[in-house]
């Protein structure tokens, strides 16, 4: 028997047995807990003292679901299986999170089911397949970020860029960080050297060495364009592909309804609608990646204003043309 002082922890034990193996399609007979309690955790108890903790887990606000003559199994948790699947495929979906992290944070969610539910996440052991980003240091990473946003602090790293030789060294930088966002598997910072560089987006898995200074950080308002506020939302928007640089409004012409989706889909502020029974689209973005985003879907759309960055499009397109004749 276990000592008083354990039988204390009786009620943690139950409510630990019913979420690691009770769920709607294995209920358990109070039996079946005493036995499980006995075999995990050594102490003997009776199916009263089972019957009598369940109610007080009920009254304390606990799901518990009761069957007859089958038994009980915790209802609602903290997380939906079909809540687990999708944040566990978003894990595997992002390339910054490495091979062992991805299975680090994968096994914590779905800890949070029955041991039986938790079988559907065997693919989690195929990571190993799966593109992603060799830097062990993410999440150290964006802790130093966070803490030096919150205390308002400049901070300076390496950023290892995409070069041609492997060997090629990091570039040093010291910038103010804003804020950070996640864009096509990615995650971001948004910062600035300088109040006459503007904004600039760094990914976050190419940042390495990392320290926080004493020099105090500037601040989005000491820009003249943003002294009246920031929204950051309107920011991530426009900058679909987190490219740096203005943004500007632009008229697209659609080719085909199917486009009508794809342009949602990317651009939140889009104004749909027909004229002259033409479909046109009105959005507002960053003009590196409304240029980029117009090349991807060449074919189906036609950006009509601004002229700066259609001409520029026009000027892409002539050198591809050049390249691909024989």
């Amino acid at each position: 028997m276990a000592s008083s002082s354990n039988k204390k922890l009786l009620i943690l034990y139950v409510l630990q047995v019913l979420k690691d193996y009770s769920d709607e399609d294995h209920p358990m007979l109070q039996e079946e807990i005493c036995k499980k309690i006995l075999s995990l955790y050594g102490m003997e108890c009776e199916r009263k003292a089972i019957g009598a903790n369940i109610s007080c887990l009920e009254d304390f606000g606990y799901d518990i679901i009761h069957i007859k003559n089958k038994g009980v199994y915790l209802g609602e948790r903290e997380f939906e299986s079909s809540e687990i699947t999708f944040l566990i495929d978003a894990i595997f979906s992002s390339k910054v999170i490495n091979q062992k992290n991805s299975k680090e944070l994968s096994k914590k969610l779905y800890s949070f089911l029955s041991i039986n539910k938790r079988r559907q996440f065997n693919y989690i052991y195929k990571a190993d397949d799966i593109a992603k980003s060799d830097n062990n240091q993410l999440f150290l990473t964006i802790e130093i970020i966070n803490e030096a946003i919150e205390n308002k602090r400049q901070i300076a790293f390496d950023y290892c860029g995409i070069s041609y030789a492997p060997s090629a060294p990091a570039k040093k930088r010291v910038v103010s960080p804003f804020f950070m966002f996640s864009s096509q598997g990615k995650y971001y910072l948004v910062c600035s050297n300088g109040l006459d560089k503007g904004l600039a987006n760094y990914k976050v898995d190419r940042i390495s060495n990392i320290t926080i200074l004493n020099e105090c950080a500037l601040k989005l308002r000491d820009f003249p364009e943003y002294k009246n506020g920031f929204d950051k939302a309107k920011y991530v928007n426009e900058h679909i592909y987190a490219f740096s640089g203005k943004s500007v409004n632009a008229t697209l012409k659609l080719y085909g309804e199917f486009m009508i989706n794809n342009v949602k889909e990317w651009f939140d502020n889009a104004r749909i609608y027909e004229k002259e029974g033409e479909l046109f689209a009105d959005v507002r973005s960053n003009e590196k990646a409304l240029i980029y985003w117009c090349l991807q879907y060449g074919y189906y759309v036609e950006l009509i204003t601004p002229t700066e960055s259609r001409l520029e499009i026009k000027k892409i397109i002539e050198e591809m043309k050049n390249r691909y004749n024989d």
